[in-house]
């Protein structure tokens, strides 16, 4: 008899046992002893499984839950069912559908590659295929909601963690409980909860972090131990500062066109802007939206507003440019030495040091980092990140899922602190001096994080917000009214009351 012949006609067995009492659906059971069977190489491409009734009566199931089991494997490719001969695991990568497309950030694409290999090395007889689309980051969301309305959306895309819940909401993007029931128990517990509830919708975790961010003050070390000055903890320390590298015999040491302080402040920052200055208004006492009202219309906006317009006016120890800075301008400007102080968030050490040219520890040598200035509301840095989604029209989301799985995995994480030399965790995974200097100098900042708004107008909430810092920095209105305009715009968009 020939192979061919042989596969026809004699099925391979499933090994393994349903346990009636586990909270996972039968045929979700089913699946997993299917392919367990097929990554572990029992079944190999080609050979047939028992039919639907003899899976019935081995593992004492009706037929509902088989049925299902089959047909959810063979819509994720690694079944084929031929009609009059039976069901077989797929003989071809391409057949098994064991392929994903995945739509990133520019500059991640190594850290999936990695992942791919982890995956292949661990399953040989079920080769994963990633096709991998990196888009720059200010294209990545419009780009995005294009492909969900031609139809095309990937199988995997990076979000930034603002996003998450506008995407959820259009349903564009899947719980991951209803990929996998069961997997969020399995895996929550061990995500730090900023980043878990960054990553929720409605109580659903519908995404899953890819890293952490906070934002911080940069300084330069050397500058402030020589005029014997200690980094800022108060605006008014900041304040402070500042005018010291403003006086005519400092500026001859550092330069006469050194200012004090940097920020991106105005619409062409993109969220940048809200992401570097939203925790100042914390600070002040302030928010956008608080107990389903709109709450920016407020006194501590307004003294939020003015600290910001006295740095550029009264002070003058940020320059009026500040509102034309694209989203990196001022981490690169404060690179090349043109001020003392920015305000910038953990990433950015990665131009800052291609920059000047430095290791992980010529930067720590250089440039120290402390937390947000502490304002009459408190000391606040805003939380951010990327994430992982699974899209809903995405043919193969279990595989999906069990590939982020992968990336989730802490030799994964470790790795990808070395390679970008900036992320801190988002899993309860300590760094180490070892691991990175920068990475265990920076990690005891997130105990300042607080996520922006979860909701799915937030991005629109963003946009009035850099109006509303802009406006005020250019002079073109007082603080008061900017604010009640602000307040009114973002009732409108949110349909929530303003007080």
């Amino acid at each position: 008899m020939h192979d061919r012949e042989r596969v026809y006609t004699q099925a391979t067995p499933i090994v393994g046992h349903i346990d009636r009492q586990a909270d996972a659906p039968l045929h979700v059971q089913l699946k997993a002893l299917i392919r367990r069977s097929i990554e572990e190489g029992r079944l190999r491409p080609g050979d047939r499984l028992p039919t639907e009734h003899q899976l019935c009566r081995q593992f004492g199931l009706s037929r509902t839950p088989v049925r299902q089991a089959l047909s959810e494997l063979t819509r994720e490719g690694l079944l084929i069912r031929i009609p009059g001969r039976g069901t077989f695991v797929a003989e071809h990568p391409e057949h098994r559908g064991l392929r994903l497309r995945v739509v990133t950030e520019k500059g991640w694409g190594s850290y999936l590659e990695r992942g791919l290999h982890l995956w292949n090395q661990e399953h040989p007889h079920l080769p994963l295929h990633l096709a991998v689309e990196e888009i720059p980051y200010p294209q990545l969301r419009e780009r995005l909601t294009d492909m969900v309305a031609a139809g095309t959306a990937p199988d995997i895309a990076l979000l930034d963690s603002v996003w998450v819940p506008e995407f959820a909401a259009r349903g564009y993007i899947l719980p991951l409980e209803e990929i996998q029931p069961g997997w969020e128990d399995k895996f929550a517990a061990d995500i730090l909860p900023m980043a878990l509830a960054a990553n929720r919708y409605h109580e659903r975790l519908v995404a899953l972090p890819a890293n952490v961010d906070v934002t911080v003050i940069w300084y330069w070390r050397e500058w402030l131990e020589a005029e014997h000055l200690d980094p800022p903890r108060t605006w008014d320390d900041l304040i402070a500062i500042g005018q010291h590298f403003q006086k005519v015999h400092v500026r001859t040491r550092y330069g006469p066109d050194v200012y004090g302080f940097l920020f991106v402040g105005g619409r062409r920052g993109g969220e940048t802007t809200t992401y570097q200055l939203l925790p100042f208004l914390w600070a002040a006492g302030g928010d956008l939206i608080a107990g389903g009202h709109v709450v920016i219309n407020s006194e501590a906006t307004v003294q939020f507003l003015t600290f910001l317009r006295d740095l550029i006016v009264r002070y003058r120890i940020t320059p009026p440019a500040v509102t034309d800075y694209k989203w990196n301008q001022a981490a690169l400007l404060f690179a090349q030495g043109q001020a003392v102080m920015a305000v910038g968030g953990l990433y950015e050490i990665g131009f800052i040091r291609k920059a000047r040219g430095w290791s992980d520890q010529d930067f720590l040598k250089h440039i120290g980092m402390v937390p947000l200035p502490k304002g009459p509301g408190g000391q606040h840095a805003t939380l951010g990140g990327m994430s992982y989604a699974i899209f809903r029209q995405s043919a193969r989301p279990q595989v999906a899922l069990r590939f982020l799985e992968y990336t989730a995995r802490p030799e994964m994480i470790r790795h990808f602190w070395r390679l970008t030399q900036r992320h801190v965790p988002w899993r309860h995974i300590s760094p180490t001096a070892e691991d990175t200097p920068f990475l265990a100098a920076s990690a005891p900042l997130l105990g300042y994080g607080r996520p922006r708004p979860a909701i799915p107008e937030y991005t629109r909430i963003s946009e009035q917000f850099r109006w509303l810092v802009e406006e005020t920095l250019r002079g073109h209105g007082d603080p008061a009214t900017l604010a009640a305009r602000a307040a009114d715009r973002i009732a409108a968009i949110t349909c929530l009351p303003v007080i």
